[in-house]
């Protein structure tokens, strides 16, 4: 999996990792190179370590190949991609980078100089919204709902896995999924890497505003699913679907309702109730832990407790 774009050494250590329940690998330039189970662990030559001295470590200069190895050995052909401080893979995984950024006439022209990546392991875990799907449709069809958990808490895991019930089980008869950075439906060699269901249409790689309005027009979906609404561009273009009869299911980051009311854009859209349903996560007992289902007026339908 690692073999083509990481140094010999840090491919090996990984790939006699149990890959069960990893979800990121972080390599930054001269220190510990660390992967989450969760939990915060150093990599090894043999694998996990606890001792920060056993752990493998990357140079500058390995930095700066393993980018341009991953962008197939041309970084201009991902420089829209890394102006967005990320990398798709050809199997759907994406890479963060940071390093220094390069703005020409006001506007990101390129990074360069990369310091540091992040590796986010996708995950398929089914049936993980099941237990709160009952709470999120009628016999009218699905509510509008807002998935909310801080980053790293399984979010779009679980939406990945909704949009698969609500299409699967034709409670949404045409479900759109804008799928912005390709992390909800990756492609592996132009092939859906994970089943999102059969009544279900992918946007890959266009903004919220271009995808709702334009497949609105094209492919009249019952519902729209997207991920990380975080702009007052999104929140617009969110209104926009609701006011044209078209369902959203959302993430944002947020610990919960309370927070979500203290972020820009959102203290409107809330009071408003344009979101009949809230399902909160967390990593409280692993990633992915349903803390409740919330109506549009915060009342308890389902707890963890």
């Amino acid at each position: 999996m690692f073999e083509n774009f990481l140094p010999d050494r840090i491919s090996r250590a990984l790939n006699s990792l149990n890959k069960k329940g990893l979800q990121e690998i972080r390599i930054r330039v001269k220190q510990p190179v660390m992967v989450c189970y969760g939990t915060n662990f150093y990599l090894g030559e043999s694998g996990i370590t606890d001792q920060k001295e056993y752990a493998l470590s990357c140079s500058f200069d390995e930095m700066q190949d393993i980018i341009f190895k991953a962008c197939e050995c041309s970084v201009y052909a991902y420089s829209e991609e890394l102006k967005k401080l990320f990398i798709t893979l050809g199997s759907g995984q994406r890479i963060g980078v940071c390093g220094e950024i390069v703005c020409e006439d006001g506007k990101i022209k390129t990074v360069k100089n990369f310091s540091s990546i992040n590796i986010r392991l996708l995950h398929q875990v089914p049936n993980c919204s099941l237990k709160t799907l009952p709470f999120l449709y009628n016999d009218e069809g699905v509510f509008n709902t807002l998935i909310i958990a801080p980053p790293g808490a399984g979010k779009t895991t679980y939406l990945r896995d909704l949009c698969y019930q609500l299409s699967s089980k034709n409670i949404v008869r045409n479900l759109l999924i804008l799928d912005e950075r390709g992390e909800i439906a990756p492609k592996q060699f132009d092939e859906m890497i994970f089943n999102v269901g059969e009544n279900t249409d992918v946007l890959s790689y266009c903004t919220k505003a271009y995808g709702i309005e334009n497949g609105i027009r094209v492919f009249s979906p019952t519902a729209i699913a997207m991920d990380e609404i975080a702009s007052e561009e999104d929140v617009l273009s969110l209104n926009f679907a609701i006011g044209s009869g078209v369902k959203i299911i959302a993430t944002a980051h947020a610990q919960n309702i309370k927070e979500l009311f203290r972020k820009p854009y959102f203290e409107k859209l809330l009071q408003s109730k344009v979101f009949d349903r809230f399902v909160v996560l967390s990593n409280k007992n692993g990633v992915g832990t349903i803390e409740g289902v919330f109506s549009a007026e915060q009342t308890v339908l389902m707890s963890r407790g």
